[in-house]
């Protein structure tokens, strides 16, 4: 077996069990599950594990087995962009409000939402055929008719939109100031590193995304590159140590901060 195609395979493999394991200690967790920024964090860090686990099963062709599971993360994908924002926001300026037009960010979701009623009321048998040609050419994902739109435009949007909200996010460093806030160092440092490993991870996928839609004849052999998508692969394990080293150590680093806290009264 190629070493790349088991090393993609490992690092995708290994970075949703300890997605998962974040998350599941995050819940298990009763004052962070609490958080505002903890639960849009658990959401994005839900989607992000939710299209590995899809492009794993259309990698491996297992997808056939279960065709039901296809393409039932575009409204999801939409929401990683707008929970890293606000996990940010949330994170820097606890106290901070919602806006009144939080609704907005929901609509590229329902728009993803509606988009995915066709396949989902094609026959299984319509469903697997279509898995069937998407396993052997993945530009099939691009270009199947199960949709109300050109499947490229979710990409393309999907895309635009986690650049204006990645260009959001860095802002509110930029306006920041650790002299007016009571946030921790600890805490800032936990939301400047995720930052900066979301930053590449959508900076890598991205380029992916463009150079397949820019050039959809090698489109297919980009996908199946595992050279290139064993980078994609690195990145998500190395996020995925972040989420669970950082929930993991959490309870560890609130008791120290409390026995500093009574060694100075």
């Amino acid at each position: 077996m190629d070493i790349t195609y088991t090393l993609a395979l490992s690092f995708a493999v290994l970075g949703s069990v300890l997605s998962f394991l974040g998350i599941a200690l995050r819940l298990l967790d009763k004052e962070r599950r609490q958080q505002r920024a903890e639960q849009l964090l658990c959401l994005a860090v839900i989607a992000m594990f939710w299209h590995v686990f899809i492009y794993l099963l259309i990698f491996t062709g297992h997808i056939r087995l279960f065709p039901e599971l296809y393409n039932k993360g575009i409204p999801l994908y939409y929401l990683i962009a707008p929970c890293a924002y606000y996990y940010t926001l949330f994170t820097l300026y606890p106290s901070a409000k919602i806006s009144k037009y939080w609704v907005m960010h929901l609509l590229p979701f329902a728009f993803g939402v509606i988009d995915v009623i066709p396949y989902a009321l094609a026959s299984r048998e319509k469903q697997v055929a279509l898995l069937e040609t998407v396993v052997v050419d993945l530009q099939m994902g691009f270009r199947h008719s199960y949709g109300f739109i050109d499947q490229k435009w979710h990409y393309l949007v999907k895309f635009m939109l986690a650049f204006v909200y990645l260009m959001a996010q860095w802002r509110l460093f930029y306006l920041f100031d650790p002299r007016e806030s009571r946030i921790g160092a600890g805490a800032r440092y936990t939301v400047l590193t995720f930052s900066i490993m979301y930053s590449l991870h959508l900076l890598l996928q991205s380029g992916l995304i463009v150079t397949i839609l820019v050039n959809e004849m090698q489109g297919s052999f980009i996908l199946k590159n595992t050279g290139q998508l064993v980078w994609v692969s690195l990145f998500f394990l190395l996020f995925s140590i972040w989420m669970f080293v950082s929930a993991a150590f959490h309870p560890f680093v609130v008791k120290r901060r409390i026995r500093i806290f009574k060694s100075n009264i």
